[in-house]
Formats: structure tokens, sequence, C-alpha cells
């Protein structure tokens, strides 16, 4: 999967799990998410990560409202599920994300 990002506009994506888990398996897990450069993984930002249903735990969505400041080029992004009784971790795939400028800047 590939993200094609405008600077300056507000990062807004939705993660849908696969149906191999069941509803309401992620209940009680720590949930996160970075955008690092690529290729030598310098941070760039937080990702806030929120369950469109938390009973469910099938919807994610993640979001940074500020990318001003986020450099033009390749960066890469995934999503890491902790499970807070034992601190078994595991994250998704990792996603290809190419930040570009943006054409339109806001009206002051």
């Amino acid at each position: 999967m590939s993200i094609v990002h405008k600077r300056g506009d507000s990062f807004d994506q939705l993660a849908v799990l696969p149906s191999t888990f069941a509803d309401g398996y992620f209940v009680g897990w720590t949930v996160s998410a970075q955008v690092r450069s690529s290729p030598y993984y310098n941070y760039i930002a937080d990702l806030t990560c929120a369950w469109v249903d938390p009973v469910t735990t099938r919807t994610l969505t993640v979001r940074n409202l500020v990318t001003t400041g986020w450099p033009i080029g390749n960066a890469l992004m995934d999503i890491q599920f902790v499970r807070t009784s034992d601190g078994y971790t595991i994250s998704t795939d990792t996603v290809d994300v190419t930040i570009v400028h943006d054409c339109t800047y806001p009206v002051v």
C-alpha cells in the first residue's frame, strides 16, 4: 500500500483490520503509529490512533492534524499494537508515504 500526502493538509487515514481478528480482539491494547523518513527512519511525527468503534476494534482513524513541518519526500509508517496485560507487540505492514508540496496555501 502507498499513500500520497500533501504537506500542510491534515493527515487522516482509516485502517481496517483483517477479518482474521475477531470483533473486540484489540480491546485493552495500546495502539500507536509514527511517520519516519525513508530510508533513514528519522522521526517525522506521531499519529493519533482512535477506534471508530472501541467495542469491535475493527477500524482505526490514524491522524495528525498539522503537517506543515513534514519534509517533502519518501516516508514510512506502520501501526503498532501492544497488549497491556503482558507487553505482547505486533505491527502492521509498513506503508510507503510520499509527502508532496501542496499547490494551494491558506488565505490569510
